[in-house]
């Protein structure tokens, strides 16, 4: 049996600060980021960001 695992994820924080220590511990688990940071205003993370899982990903 196979099962499939996610290849992206949106991970948000209140800051840029945070959201930007968080994509640093993410990319140790080998999640990079594909998009820029984007703000929502109305969002109780205001911060978000998309990531994609694997080798390269993030070039």
């Amino acid at each position: 049996m196979i099962t499939k695992r996610p290849t992206k994820k949106i991970i948000g924080a209140k800051t840029r600060e945070k959201l930007e220590k968080q994509i640093k511990a993410e990319a140790r688990n080998h999640w990079y980021p594909i998009s820029e940071i984007k703000f929502f205003e109305y969002e109780a993370r205001p911060y978000q960001v998309l990531l994609r899982f694997g080798k390269g990903a993030g070039k």
